[in-house]
């Protein structure tokens, strides 16, 4: 090959290397600030998140989305409403030019409530519109702003009207903005997708042991 020739693939090869450097040395400095997180408030740090096997089995939707699923960055902690398990979470959809890579931080909380299947979310144009073509999600009339502002679905919809009860709608209610799938003892708590910037870790933490201790009693 002419040398003039190499140059662009050279070039491509450099950027390419810089760039899965600067990725590395991201995920590296994230790791360490969470972990030096994790031992000034006295808790467990795993470089690695639960088994992928493990968080299938909680029955959780989230946990089956996309492929190419990964856990990671996870602090452990426990309280007198559960067991809690704070960690990075990532999966792709599509595939090739056409995948998307979603990345997330997640409150996993494992209680004694138990909650039929259900995915809760904050409703958003795209999903009035869907609703609009016949795509339903179950409103709750006694109480509109949840209604309004919550896109609430699940399979068993009497069963999931039950569990929200007017207290834990009314919760819901005053915090708005959440997303929270159940599914038996298990839940899921997080505000959006991206991975949550290290300094916001210990006000989710907190929120995730409100919502536990308030809303799953």
């Amino acid at each position: 090959m002419n040398i003039s020739h190499a140059y662009p693939f050279i070039a491509f090869a450099a950027i390419a290397a810089s760039v899965v450097g600067i990725v590395v040395y991201l995920n590296y400095k994230r790791r360490t600030q969470i972990a030096a997180l994790a031992a000034s408030i006295g808790l467990l740090f795993s470089k690695e998140g639960p088994a992928q096997a493990e968080l299938e089995a909680t029955g959780l939707e989230i946990f089956k989305r996309g492929h190419s699923r990964k856990a990671s960055n996870m602090i452990k902690t426990s309280a007198s409403a559960g067991q809690f398990a704070f960690f990075d979470y990532g999966y792709t959809t599509g595939g090739g030019r056409n995948s998307t890579a979603h990345r997330l931080t997640l409150a996993l909380i494992e209680c004694s409530c138990l909650a039929p299947n259900f995915d809760l979310k904050p409703e958003s144009f795209i999903y009035k519109v869907g609703e609009m073509i016949g795509f339903k999600d179950i409103d709750l009339p006694a109480f509109p702003l949840f209604s309004d502002k919550y896109r609430l679905t699940g399979a068993d919809e009497a069963a999931v009207r039950m569990f929200f009860n007017p207290e834990r709608a009314a919760w819901f209610e005053r915090n708005l903005g959440l997303r929270v799938q159940g599914s038996g003892k298990y839940f899921v708590f997080f505000k959006r997708e991206g991975h949550l910037p290290v300094s916001g870790w210990p006000a989710f933490i907190e929120e995730a042991k409100i919502f536990a201790a308030e809303a799953l009693k």
